[in-house]
C-alpha cells in the first residue's frame, strides 16, 4: 500500500514536468535531453507547489478539488507539450553504466524513511512540516497557525505536503521530498555532464545522494534538499550569466532564485548573494540589477501574504523593526538563542564550524545540543567540501569559476556568522560540485576525489542503515504494525520493547478520551500524531497565554482554559539536562512525594524569566489541585487535566 502512495505521488509530481519545460522553451534553453527534463521536473514542482500554496489560502481550499483542478490544468498542458515536443539530444562523451545505478540505488535506499513512519529523528517532520499541513487540512485552509510559526513561512515546497496530507498521509508527502531529490540527480549529471563528459556528471550525482544529509533529507518531510538545489542551480545559472552574457540565463537564474526565496527565508539571502556577485562581475550592471529584482518579485507574493495576515513579512525575525501577531522581543530572543546554540561562532572558530559541518556535526544539527549526541548523517561529507577545494585550487579561469567561488564563500560566510544550521548550508551543494567536477577532471587528484565521493558513498549507506534502515525495516516488511513501531510492544515474556515516538502512546490515549478538547503542550513540539486540537503552550511560541504578567498558578489555568485548553501535557525529559534544577522541580511539585515549596529566594529568580516562570506555576498550579494528574506515561512525561 506504501509503494503504491509513493508511485501515485510520482505520478502528481510528473504532471509539473511540462510546467517547468514550458518555460525553459521561452527562454530558449539549449541544454540535452536529461538537463531538460530534470530541470524541467525541479522548476515544475516549485511553481506548481507555489499555485498550491495560494489555493490553499482561500476558504476552502485545502480540498480534494483543488487537486483535481491544479492535476488536470497540468495534464492538459502536459498534453500539449507533448504534441509539439522537440526532440533533444542526450549527453555525448565518456560515460559509464555504473554509475547512474549507483545514483539510483542510493536513492532507492531512501525510499526506507520515506515509506515507514517518521520518528523523532525527523524532528522538523513532526514538528512543523508534517504537523502543519495536517492542520491546514483540518481546518480545509491554510493560514497562521498562532503558536507555530513556521505556518506562516514561504510554502512553494511545504504545500506538496498538503497534498500529500489530503491524499495520502505522511508517505505521500514525503514522496514529494524524494521527487524533488530524483530531480536533483538528473540536473546534477545533465548540467556536469554537458560542461565536461557523462561520466563526471553521473559521478558527481553519485556524490550528491552520497551526501549523508541529502540521503536522510529524501525520507523525510524536510524542504532543505529542494531548497539547495533552487539556490544552487540559481547560483550556477547566474555565473553561466556572467560569463556568457545569455539573457536566457540571467531569467532561469532568476526564477530559481525566486523559488528557493518561495520555499524558505534563507531564500532571499540568495538572491541578495548572487545579485552582488553579479552586479560585481557581469559587464551589464542592469541585468545583475535586473534578474535580482525580477527574483524578488516573483517571491514577493509570499511575503505579501504574511505582511497582511500577521503583520512581518518574514515573521517572527527583525521584531524590534518590523513587529508582528502574538511575538514580542523576548519570543524573539528565545527564538534567536536557540538558533545560536547551533555550531561554533566567532571568528576565531571558523576553521572549528566548518571542520564539525564536514564530520562531525551534532553540534549543527540536534535540536537540544545541551542534551549531548546530535544525528551522524546530517553532515556534508568530507568528498564534496575537499574536492570543491582542489577544484578551486585548480585556478579560477573564466568568469563563471570566479563568479561561482564569490558566491560560494558569501554564502558560507553568511551561514557561519547567522544560524550554523547544517541544513542551511545545502545552497552550496550544486556549485561546490562544479568545482568537484573540475577535480575529478584533474590528473594528479582525480582519482583520488573519485576514490574518495565512493567512499563516502559507502560510508552514507552504512550510516543510513545504522540510523534508519535497521531501525524502520520491521515495519517496512511487515514484521510491526505501524501502532506496534511507533507505540511500543510487548515480547511473550513480558518485556516491553519501547516505541520509536515518546509521544505516540499519548497521542492514542488522548484520541480516544472524550473528556480531551484540547491539549496544551508544555516542553513538547510533537503533535503531529494527535488526532484532537493542540496548542504549544511552552513560551517561545507566541504570547497569546500572556506569561509577561503572569504571576500566579491561577492565571496560568485561566490562560489555558481561555484558549480553550482542556488538559495539559509535560514533558520534562529536557528539564533533565539540569540535574539540579530537575530535581528541584519534582520536589517542589510534589511529584514522588509531599510537594516541597521554593524558598522564596528560589521562586523569585525564577519569576524574573519566561523561560522559569511557566515551570514555577505550573508546579504551583499541581499542588492546588488546578491541574490534577489523568496519566503518568513515563518517568518524566506527564498528561493533567486543567481544574
Amino acid at each position: 500500500m506504501e509503494l503504491l502512495k509513493f508511485l501515485f505521488a510520482g505520478l502528481i509530481a510528473l504532471l509539473s514536468v511540462e510546467l517547468g519545460g514550458t518555460i525553459l522553451r521561452r527562454l530558449n534553453f539549449q541544454g540535452g535531453s536529461l538537463l531538460y527534463y530534470s530541470l524541467g521536473g525541479l522548476i515544475g514542482m516549485g511553481l506548481t507547489g507555489t499555485l498550491y500554496g495560494f489555493l490553499f489560502l482561500i476558504p476552502g481550499g485545502v480540498s480534494h478539488w483543488t487537486i483535481v483542478v491544479v492535476s488536470a490544468l497540468l495534464f492538459v498542458l502536459t498534453l500539449k507539450g507533448i504534441w509539439g515536443l522537440k526532440k533533444r539530444e542526450p549527453m555525448t562523451g565518456e560515460s559509464s553504466k555504473f554509475l547512474p545505478l549507483a545514483a539510483i540505488l542510493l536513492l532507492v535506499v531512501a525510499l526506507v524513511g520515506v515509506l515507514t513512519p517518521s520518528t523523532s529523528l525527523d524532528w522538523d517532520s513532526l514538528a512543523y512540516h508534517l504537523a502543519v499541513p495536517k492542520i491546514w487540512t483540518g481546518n480545509h485552509q491554510a493560514g497562521p497557525i498562532s503558536f507555530i510559526h513556521h505556518s506562516n513561512f514561504p510554502a512553494a515546497v511545504d504545500s506538496w505536503f498538503v497534498v500529500g496530507e489530503l491524499i495520502g498521509g505522511q508517505t505521500v508527502a514525503k514522496s514529494f521530498v524524494w521527487y524533488f531529490t530524483l530531480s536533483g540527480v538528473g540536473a546534477i549529471a545533465g548540467f556536469l555532464g554537458e560542461k565536461f563528459s557523462p561520466k563526471v556528471g553521473w559521478l558527481c550525482s553519485v556524490a550528491f545522494v552520497g551526501i549523508p544529509m541529502v540521503m536522510w533529507e529524501s525520507g523525510t518531510a524536510y524542504i532543505d534538499v529542494a531548497n539547495g538545489l533552487f539556490a544552487g542551480f540559481g547560483f550556477v545559472y547566474a555565473a553561466q550569466y556572467i560569463d556568457k552574457k545569455e539573457k536566457g540565463d540571467l531569467w532561469l537564474a532568476a526564477i530559481l532564485l525566486s523559488l528557493a526565496a518561495g520555499s524558505k527565508y534563507t531564500g532571499l539571502q540568495s538572491i541578495l548573494v548572487a545579485s552582488f556577485v553579479a552586479l560585481v562581475f557581469a559587464s551589464n550592471k542592469v541585468d545583475a540589477i535586473k534578474m535580482g529584482s525580477f527574483a524578488g518579485l516573483m517571491a514577493l507574493p509570499w511575503y505579501l501574504k504574511n505582511w497582511l495576515l500577521v503583520g512581518n513579512p518574514v515573521y517572527p525575525f527583525f521584531y524590534s523593526v518590523l513587529g508582528g501577531k502574538n511575538w514580542d522581543a523576548f519570543q524573539g530572543q528565545i527564538y534567536s538563542e536557540e538558533q545560536r546554540t547551533f555550531g561554533y561562532h566567532g571568528v576565531t572558530n571558523l576553521g572549528q564550524g566548518i571542520l564539525g559541518l564536514v564530520t562531525s556535526p551534532g553540534r549543527f544539527t540536534n535540536p537540544q545540543p545541551l542534551l549531548g549526541g546530535g544525528f551522524a548523517f546530517v553532515s556534508l561529507g568530507f568528498a564534496v567540501f575537499a574536492g570543491a577545494v582542489l577544484g578551486a585550487v585548480k585556478g579560477l579561469v573564466s568568469k563563471f569559476d570566479r563568479g561561482l567561488a564569490a558566491m560560494i564563500l558569501l554564502q558560507l560566510l553568511a551561514w557561519f556568522f547567522l544560524s550554523q544550521q547544517s541544513r542551511y548550508i545545502l545552497t552550496l551543494i550544486v556549485p561546490m560540485l562544479y568545482f568537484v567536477a573540475r577535480a575529478l577532471c584533474w590528473k594528479p587528484v582525480g582519482k583520488l576525489v573519485a576514490g574518495a565521493v565512493v567512499i563516502q558513498a559507502i560510508a552514507a549507506l552504512w550510516v543510513y542503515k545504522e540510523n534508519i534502515v535497521t531501525e524502520r525495516l520491521p515495519v517496512l516488511v511487515g514484521g510491526l504494525t505501524k501502532d506496534e513501531f511507533l507505540g511500543g510492544y510487548s515480547l511473550e515474556d513480558g518485556t516491553h520493547v519501547s516505541g520509536k515516538v515518546d509521544t505516540y502512546q499519548l497521542s492514542k490515549f488522548i484520541d480516544n478520551d472524550p473528556t480531551v478538547q484540547k491539549v496544551g503542550l508544555f516542553d513538547e513540539v510533537f503533535g503531529y500524531y494527535l488526532n484532537k486540537p493542540y496548542f504549544w503552550a511552552t513560551p517561545g511560541h507566541t504570547t497569546e497565554l500572556g506569561y509577561a504578567d503572569m504571576q500566579t498558578a491561577d492565571q496560568l489555568v485561566e490562560a489555558l482554559k481561555k484558549q480553550g485548553i482542556t488538559h495539559a501535557y509535560l514533558n520534562n525529559v529536557f528539564l533533565r539536562a539540569n540535574p539540579d534544577e530537575y530535581e528541584l522541580w519534582n520536589r517542589v511539585a510534589g511529584i514522588d512525594g509531599d510537594p516541597v515549596p521554593y524558598t522564596s529566594e528560589q521562586r523569585q529568580e525564577r519569576m524574573k524569566d519566561e523561560r522559569t516562570k511557566w515551570r514555577v506555576l505550573f508546579a504551583e498550579a499541581i499542588v492546588s489541585k488546578k491541574l490534577t494528574l489523568v496519566n503518568r506515561f513515563s518517568q518524566n512525561r506527564f498528561l493533567f487535566k486543567v481544574e
